[in-house]
């Protein structure tokens, strides 16, 4: 069977001007991939022309037919001036499925609300968005973007601005749902450290400095892979089954000059 998505030789960018070549991928049914870099590394505009959002410049980009995602914005995105019911921000997860001129039905809110129960929040259902707190609103995102039921779930930053509880709370959630699911994720985030105890295989990029490089996430872990991409010192350690990265120091002749 064909991977779910492969990308052939692709180059990606604005305006013409390209921000990475030669990129070759294969993203396979079940795959969490973890899509790290440094801010402005080229991450989103990556998943965005994968996602066919915007065009490639150069290349191939092949979708299994009929293939979904789903999207899980940062929690900035929403604007929450609008007191929406949370159920209604989940059932906007919907609209792709439903089409336009479409009335949502009463299975749709039903839909929404088994979801909002999957990830702990249907309590809340009737409560403005607004007012929620930021884990509560992060998993109200999840919920959004479960709902069409894709194939696919595409996550940006779902931790960012969290405290630590609220970071483990909501990385045991997305662990729990991929188990149960076998969905395929990819999560966008600047934090390595956090994706190299979730995620099976990582994109490490730089656009800035032409790098992209894909594999399991026991073999790219390693200093020489990470101080290429950084331009640190990275010492890879493992303790209780988890991984800890210690970056000390630039290699970066230029910065030192």
């Amino acid at each position: 069977m064909p991977p779910l998505l492969a990308a052939h030789d692709l180059s990606i960018g604005y305006g013409g001007r390209p921000l990475l070549s030669d990129i070759d991928l294969s993203i396979e049914q079940g795959d969490w991939w973890g899509v790290v870099g440094p801010n402005g590394a080229g991450k989103t505009t990556l998943i965005k022309t994968l996602l066919g959002i915007i065009p490639a410049l150069r290349g191939k980009i092949e979708r299994r037919p009929g293939l979904s995602f789903g999207y899980v914005p940062q929690r900035g995105v929403i604007d929450d001036i609008f007191p929406l019911p949370a159920l209604d921000v989940v059932v906007m997860g919907r609209y792709p499925r439903i089409g336009p001129c479409r009335p949502v039905t009463r299975a749709d809110r039903e839909l929404a609300l088994r979801y909002m129960e999957r990830v702990g929040i249907a309590h809340l259902a009737r409560k403005p968005f607004r007012s929620l707190s930021g884990g509560q609103k992060q998993r109200t995102l999840i919920a959004r973007g479960l709902v069409p039921e894709p194939d696919v779930l595409v996550l940006d930053e779902p931790t960012d601005g969290m405290d630590l509880a609220g970071e483990t709370g909501i990385m045991e959630l997305i662990s729990d749902l991929q188990r149960g699911s076998g969905r395929t994720l990819l999560m966008i985030s600047h934090s390595l450290n956090l994706v190299a105890n979730h995620a099976k295989q990582l994109m490490l990029i730089h656009g800035a400095e032409g790098v992209f490089r894909t594999g399991m996430t026991d073999e790219l872990l390693n200093g020489k892979t990470l101080e290429e991409i950084y331009h640190l010192s990275v010492d890879v350690h493992s303790f209780a089954g988890r991984r800890f990265l210690f970056a000390h120091g630039s290699t970066d002749t230029k910065e030192k000059a």
